[in-house]
């Protein structure tokens, strides 16, 4: 898996109308709808504007070597993107509050991972987001597993289970009472 992530290009430059395109492929990584959106990041500022300009100006050096980082740095302090990226933020904050939280029941502290398509006009600074080149992945934490929808074989587990518990309780009470006649016989 990792040799292969290693061979994966994860951003290219295409040309389009006499215009350079970055397109890259981003990857939040495993984080939190805190730390992701919230103002848990360094400085009170979200991760997201740290990771996404990050995998902006790591990839534009790959394409563009040393000459990458002027890139970056003339990009970054453009109004367009700025503006662009705020508008990112808020499209992606908004659908994974409005739509992902509520369809898989997410909850604060549940651990995600978006991995999308961004594209940044290279002249302008002009971010824009691909809603629909976005795979979601999440985890269930194991203190919640018991909320989630379970087949009916598991609810007669979880039933024949709960009887055992209350056998074995049944048994315990009947050794204890057999235990304490033979200790007043033995005295």
């Amino acid at each position: 898996m990792a040799e292969e992530e290693k061979t994966v290009e994860r951003a290219h430059v295409e040309e389009r109308g006499g215009r350079q395109v970055l397109v890259l492929r981003w990857n939040t990584g495993k984080t939190s709808a805190g730390r992701l959106f919230g103002r848990y990041g360094v400085g009170g500022r979200p991760d997201f504007f740290r990771l996404l300009f990050g995998a902006i100006a790591g990839s534009l050096k790959e394409k563009f070597g040393p000459q990458g980082d002027e890139i970056f740095n003339k990009i970054r302090d453009s109004s367009e993107f700025r503006k662009s990226s705020r508008e990112i933020f808020d499209a992606l904050k908004d659908w994974f509050f409005n739509e992902l939280a509520p369809k898989y029941g997410l909850d604060k502290g549940d651990i995600f991972m978006i991995i999308t398509e961004i594209e940044l006009d290279i002249t302008t600074g002009e971010l824009k987001w691909h809603k629909d080149r976005t795979e979601f992945y999440y985890w269930v934490r194991s203190d919640r597993c018991h909320q989630v929808s379970v087949p009916k074989e598991c609810q007669e587990l979880a039933e024949e289970n709960t009887k055992l518990k209350q056998e074995i309780e049944q048994l315990r009470r009947e050794l204890m009472q057999i235990k304490e006649r033979l200790a007043s016989i033995l005295k």
